[in-house]
Formats: C-alpha cells, structure tokens, sequence
C-alpha cells in the first residue's frame, strides 16, 4: 500500500512539471507571435483583424456577472426586498407590535421600492423595472391580508393608500417621462382595488379610489406627460360604476353582504366618470387643439352612457331636467368647437368628432329637457337653424344633422303613423298639428338646402329625409281627402280603397321622376324609387290579400305603367 501511495505521488510530479513545461511554451510561442505581428503590422493587420478574440483569462465556466448589466445582483436586492417585506408580516403575526405601525411601515418600505425603481432608471432599466415590480408585489398582498384576512384596515383606508401609490408613481415618473413604471403601478393598483371589490364589497371607496386614479392619469396627459396606460384606469373606472349603479339600483334590492348607498353618491360618482373624461377631451381636444385619439372618442362615449344611465336611476328620473340641460350646453359648445375652433383641415377628426357629438347631445337633451308638446317644435327650428346654417358655410355636417333632426321629430310626432294608416290600416281623420310643423319643417327645409349648388352630386343625398317626408306626408293626405270624398258618394270598400292606394303612390313616384328629370334633382329619383319598393310591399301585403279580379288589374296596370316610364325619366335626367 505505500508502494502504490508512492507511485501515484511521483506520476503526479511528474505530470504537474510536464503541465508547467507546456504552459512555458505556450507563453514563449505567444510572445513570438505578438513579436512578429509588431514588426509586421502592415502585412499582418487584415489577418490579425479576422482572428477571433481570446476570452478573458477571468472565465471559469460561467460569464462575470458585468456581461448581463447586473442583473443577476439585481435580482438578489428585489429578493432581498421581498424578505424584508415577509419580515415585516412575521413581525406583525407576531403579536409582539401593534399591526398597524408595522403596516404603516411596510407602506412606506413598498413606497420607498417605487422611489428607487424611478431613480434607478437612468443608470439601468431593467433594475428600475424590477425594483417597481418589487414595489407592487410588497403593496398590493400586504393592502389584501389586511383589509381581509387581518381586517386591521378598512377598505376606504385601502383605497386611500392605492392612491396615494398611483398618484407617487406617476408624479415620480413625470419627470423622466417614464412608460413601464406607471403601467407597473397602475395595473397593480387597477387590479388590488377590484380584487377588495370583490372580496370586501365596500363598493364607494374602491369606486372613488379608481375614478382618482383614472383622474390622476388624465390630469398627467392634459399638462403634457403622455402616458400609454389611460385605457387601463378608464375601463377601471367605468366597470366599478356600473357595478356600483347596477348593484344599488337592483330592482330585488341592495344584495346582501353590500352596503346601501344613497341616491345622492350614486349621482355623484357618476358624474364624476363624466367630468374627468369630459374635462380632460376638453382641455386637451377643445382648449390644446390636440388631435382626438380613438380612445377619447370610445371613453368618451362610454363616460356620456353610463353618466346618464347611472344618473337616471339613481334619481329614478327625477335629474332629467338637469341633465338635459347640461347636455344642451355640451351641444352648444361642440358646434363652437366644430364651426369656430376646428375649421383647419388639420383637425377635421376634431371636427366630425365634435358635429357628431353635438347632434347627439342636442337630441339626448331635447328628450330630457323638454316635455313631448314641445320636442317636435324644437326639433324643427334645430332643423332649420342647420339647414340655414348650411346655406352659409356648406358645411357637410350641418346638411347632414339637418336630415337627423328632421327623422327625430318625424319619430316624435304623429306623421308615421298617420301616413301607414292612410296607406295599409284604417284610414285616419284630420292630421294633427304635429304632422304639419314637421311637413313644412321639411319643405322649407328641403327648399333651402336644394337651392345651394353642390360639386358634387353625392351631397344631393343630404336631402332625400326631406323630400320623402314631404312627399309621403303629401300621398297621405291625399289618399284620406280622396277616402272621405268616395265615402260620401258610395261605399269604399277594402278592394277599392287599395286600389285607390296604389294609384295615389304610382303618382307620386312619377311625380318625384319627372321633377328630378326636369330640374336634376338626385335625391327626387331616390325618393321616387323609395315609393316603388313601398308599392311592392303594398301589392304583396294588401292588394293580393284584399282585392279583387278588377282591382288587381287596375293596380298592376298603374304599378307596371311605373315600371316602365320612371326609368325613363331617371335615364333622361342621367343624359341631360
């Protein structure tokens, strides 16, 4: 046994001396090389340009840790983070401190990660996101346990604190015009305060505390910070007030486990959704002429329903007026915005966006505002002070909400009822005076818009509303006057009376085609086609049901003479 413990020393020796003669060589060679390549600089430079570089002697196995930018070191410090916050809660479950100086302290440990996260930035962005991520994962379980589990806190005390750490990061990341660090805090801030909705159902606070949050992002864009998060906040925001309305407003009452709110709160956080997306389109669409981006448009949409929606059943109707009112302003100051503040072809997705809004606005106001004596009359001066405004400026827009608030009063009024009657039900007595204001809304209407000269012909499509409900109106009529007239001399029975029906519409078809032909008037041709389709749907559905042999073939001949004469008429008007 010793022999061999010998033998192996000695081949050890000898192997260790013929590793050191090696390494010997080994530097002998390598100085000669870098010998020759010094004196032969000029020849040598292009190969010594294609060698490959040797790695750093330092390499045993694995990079230095100065190749990946610390991140390996970074790591350890957010895990380190992460001990100190598990400290704190063994400190707490503990019993031996009061648990709210240890949450308080946490809070601040989890506020002073975030700080770091945005100071670290500058030198290494993956350590500024990891320390963020480290900052959320230290808040958002610690608020959890002890709103629910502990129960130390309440959640409106919760809520305070994730706005406190929303609005920090975001006025924290301001200054550098930062992205990741926000979306960081906002998503952990969003998704903790449903997740206490959820769990807690102490629906005001959370409710309150995303709508600071959606407030505290759109004040950071107005003043010039340009986050890409605001979706996150508004769709937040807009879920917890529906929740919260729907919830309360149930119709089998407040479920239980939820805490009753009052009419008052609910109106209030309803309103406020709409006034920090429209304050915020506002200041940045109206007062900043910033371009409108989808996302205002869509939240502004959103922000406008669930307001009046929420709104109305909290009061239970009773804040209509109010709000018809305050839409009627809102009206008022998108057409400003549309004729006045957006006339550069430069914003003319302000523009549209604005005249939409407005037609909307004025038509939601009128029906809350107004009772229904008075819809249709302001409907139609609406109507006509567009139409006149048209005449003036060509804006498009304006012909086109000239058309809109015309259908709505026609809607409102007593008109389609009154013309179906006259052509397929009972025929009615005298119209009302409803039907007249909005018939000679629309002639006046159609009167002054026809007469301004278009480049392009499309835009004689603004006036087919118009021409129709004058021109139905007008069939109407005449099919109730001729009715009465037959009733007095004879009886007027279902076969006649459709026969009547059909001839009175064959007319007006060939009446709207002739003046379209004569005067090249588009919209005439259109609205005469319209009462070609009527008249189908009138043989399929009345004549076929009550006619007769000599009725049928007095509405066929009528309806097959249109046929053939109104393309004619059209073709003239094409060719002339």
């Amino acid at each position: 046994m010793p022999q061999a413990v010998e033998n192996i020393a000695t081949d050890l020796q000898q192997l260790t001396a013929r590793l050191l003669d090696l390494e010997r060589r080994v530097d002998a060679l390598e100085g000669h090389l870098q010998q020759s390549t010094s004196e032969a600089s000029g020849v040598a430079g292009p190969l010594a340009a294609l060698q490959r570089p040797k790695p750093p002697a330092t390499w045993r196995g694995f990079p230095p840790v100065e190749i990946q930018g610390g991140a390996v070191p970074t790591i350890g410090k957010a895990v380190l983070g992460i001990a100190g916050a598990y400290l704190l809660r063994a400190v707490a479950e503990s019993g031996t401190i009061p648990k709210l100086p240890v949450l308080l302290v946490a809070v601040v440990y989890a506020a002073f990660w975030m700080v770091w996260a945005v100071r670290s930035h500058d030198s290494s962005h993956f350590a500024s996101i990891t320390y963020g991520i480290t900052s959320a994962l230290i808040l958002s379980p610690l608020l959890w346990e002890s709103t629910v589990r502990f129960q130390v806190i309440l959640p409106a005390f919760a809520a305070a604190v994730l706005v406190a750490f929303a609005v920090l990061t975001v006025v924290l990341a301001w200054q550098r015009n930062l992205q990741v660090i926000p979306w960081i805090a906002t998503l952990a801030t969003v998704i903790t305060a449903l997740a206490l909705i959820i769990a807690t159902r102490d629906l005001v606070p959370l409710t309150a505390a995303l709508l600071a949050v959606a407030l505290a992002t759109e004040i950071a864009a107005c003043v010039g910070h340009r986050l890409s998060l605001r979706a996150v906040p508004a769709m937040a925001a807009d879920f917890a007030v529906w929740l919260i309305v729907y919830v309360m407003t149930s119709s089998q009452g407040v479920p239980e486990g939820y805490r009753p709110v009052g009419s008052i709160t609910l109106t209030f956080l309803c309103l406020a959704l709409l006034a920090i997306y429209g304050g915020s389109i506002g200041i940045r669409s109206f007062a900043l002429r910033h371009r409108i981006s989808i996302f205002e448009v869509v939240q502004g949409v959103l922000a406008f329903l669930l307001a009046t929606w929420g709104t109305l059943r909290a009061t239970r109707d009773s804040a209509a007026p109010l709000l018809g009112v305050l839409f009627l302003v809102l009206a008022a100051v998108n057409y400003w915005g549309a004729l006045s503040r957006f006339i550069d072809e430069s914003y003319a997705r302000n523009r549209r966006v604005s005249a939409t809004w407005a037609a909307a606005l004025l038509l939601a106001g009128n029906f809350l505002l107004l009772p229904a004596s008075l819809q249709v009359p302001f409907l139609c001066l609406a109507a006509l002070a567009a139409v006149f405004v048209y005449s003036r400026t060509r804006k498009f827009s304006l012909g086109l909400h000239t058309s809109f608030y015309l259908a709505g009063a026609a809607v409102v009024s007593s008109l389609p009822v009154y013309v179906a009657n006259a052509f397929a039900g009972t025929v009615p007595a005298a119209p009302g005076w409803g039907l007249w204001i909005v018939a000679v809304c629309a002639a006046v209407c159609y009167l002054i818009g026809a007469r301004v000269s278009e480049d392009r012909s499309t835009r004689r499509l603004l006036w087919v509303v118009p021409a129709a409900l004058v021109g139905f109106t007008a069939a109407g009529l005449i099919v109730v006057a001729t009715a009465s007239l037959a009733t007095a001399h004879m009886e007027l029975a279902a076969s006649r009376l459709s026969v009547v029906r059909t001839i009175v519409n064959c007319a007006l078809a060939l009446a709207f085609g002739f003046a379209g032909s004569r005067w090249k008037r588009v919209e005439l041709g259109w609205v005469a086609y319209a009462a070609v389709a009527f008249g189908t749907l009138k043989l399929l559905f009345e004549d076929l049901r009550f006619g007769n042999a000599a009725s049928l073939v007095v509405s066929l001949i009528f309806y097959g003479m249109v046929l053939i004469l109104l393309p004619r008429l059209t073709r003239v008007s094409t060719l002339s």
